[in-house]
C-alpha cells in the first residue's frame, strides 16, 4: 500500500462516509421498529436527511479524489512501468475498475433518495416519508459495499507488480495495436466529436424543454430518457478518451481519459458535473413510479433535475468547445 497525502485524505473521507452510512442505517432501523409518534418520525427524518446529504457530498468528493490518488501513485510506481494514471489502474485492473464503477452506482442511489426528498418538499402529510426510511437501509448498505471496494483496492499490493502501460508504444511488436483507434463504430476523431456534440445537444434540448414545460413524469418517457442518458454517457466517455484526450494533452496517440480529469483544472470538474447530470436523469423513473402520491411535488422535482442536467451538459459542451477550438 502507498500512503501518500492523497491516500490519507481519501481514507479520511471514507471513514467519515462509513460513519454517516452507519448513522443513516441506525436511523432507518429505529424508525421502522415499533410505532413511532409523528413528531419523533419528523425529527428522525430531518436527521436522516442530514446524514444522507453529508454522505452524498462525501462520496462525490471521494469520486474525484480517487482519480487524484491514481495520479499521485505514478511517481511511486514509475519503476514498475507506470507512466500515467492508466498504468496505475492496470496494476490491479479488476479491483480498480470495481472501485471506479461502484462509485456512480452509490451516488445514483443517493441522488434517487434526494429526488424523493425534493418531491416531498412543501407537501402536506409527508407522502414519501416511509418510503424514504425504507430505502435508507439498502442505500447505506450499498455505500458500505462501495467503501469496501475502494478500501480493497487501496490496501492491495501494487509495488511488486509490473505493467507495460504506455511503453507498449515503444514495442515494435505492439505498435500497430497501440496506434489503432478503439472509437465506437470506427469513427474518426472528428466524426466521434460530431456525434458527441449532436447527441449532447439533443439531450440538452430535451432537458431544457422538460424543465420549462414541466410535464407529468410517466414511466415510459422517463425510462427512455434515462436510457438515452446512459447511452450518451458511454459515448461521452469514448469521445473523451479517443478524441478529446489527444488534443487536450497535446499527444496525438495518448488516449487516456484519466489524464484529462487529473491534469486539467477545468476539464476534471466539468467531467464530474457531466457525470452527475447523467446520473440525475436516471433517478427520474423512480419519481414516475410514485407520482400518484404527490403529483405537483414530483413534477416540480423532475423539472428541477432536468434543468440542472441541462446546465451540466451545456457547461460540458462549452468547456469542450473552448479546449478544442
Amino acid at each position: 500500500m502507498i500512503l501518500d497525502a492523497r491516500t490519507i485524505a481519501l481514507l479520511f473521507l471514507d471513514a467519515l462516509s462509513a460513519c454517516a452510512a452507519l448513522l443513516a442505517a441506525w436511523i432507518a432501523l429505529r424508525a421502522r421498529l415499533g410505532r413511532r409518534p409523528a413528531a419523533e418520525l419528523e425529527g428522525l427524518s430531518s436527521l436522516l436527511a442530514l446524514a444522507l446529504g453529508l454522505l452524498l457530498f462525501l462520496r462525490v468528493l471521494a469520486w474525484a479524489g480517487l482519480f487524484l490518488v491514481l495520479e499521485g501513485y505514478v511517481p511511486s510506481l514509475a519503476e514498475n512501468g507506470v507512466m500515467c494514471a492508466f498504468g496505475v489502474v492496470q496494476l490491479r485492473p479488476e479491483l480498480a475498475h470495481l472501485a471506479l464503477w461502484a462509485k456512480p452506482v452509490a451516488v445514483l442511489a443517493l441522488l434517487s433518495w434526494w429526488a424523493l426528498a425534493a418531491a416531498e418538499r412543501d407537501a402536506t402529510g409527508a407522502p414519501f416519508q416511509r418510503l424514504r426510511f425504507a430505502l435508507a437501509l439498502p442505500i447505506a448498505a450499498l455505500v458500505c459495499a462501495e467503501l469496501a471496494c475502494e478500501a480493497r483496492w487501496l490496501f492491495a499490493d501494487k509495488l511488486e507488480l509490473a505493467v507495460t502501460c504506455c511503453r507498449s508504444a515503444l514495442d515494435p511488436a505492439r505498435t500497430a495495436e497501440w496506434f489503432r483507434s478503439t472509437a465506437v463504430f470506427g469513427l474518426s476523431s472528428a466524426g466521434l466529436l460530431g456525434c458527441l456534440f449532436a447527441a449532447k445537444a439533443a439531450l440538452l434540448a430535451a432537458c431544457a424543454w422538460l424543465a420549462r414545460r414541466r410535464p407529468e413524469p410517466r414511466l415510459a418517457w422517463t425510462l427512455a430518457l434515462a436510457a438515452s442518458s446512459l447511452a450518451v454517457a458511454f459515448l461521452d466517455l469514448d469521445a473523451w478518451r479517443e478524441a478529446v484526450a489527444p488534443r487536450a494533452l497535446g499527444l496525438e496517440f495518448h488516449r487516456c481519459a484519466y489524464e484529462i480529469v487529473t491534469r486539467s483544472v477545468a476539464l476534471g470538474p466539468v467531467a464530474l458535473l457531466a457525470a452527475l447530470a447523467h446520473l440525475g436523469l436516471c433517478a427520474l423513473p423512480l419519481l414516475a413510479l410514485v407520482r400518484a402520491r404527490e403529483p405537483d411535488g414530483v413534477r416540480r422535482a423532475s423539472a428541477w433535475i432536468a434543468g440542472a442536467a441541462a446546465l451540466g451538459f451545456g457547461t460540458e459542451l462549452l468547456a469542450l468547445a473552448v479546449h478544442l477550438a
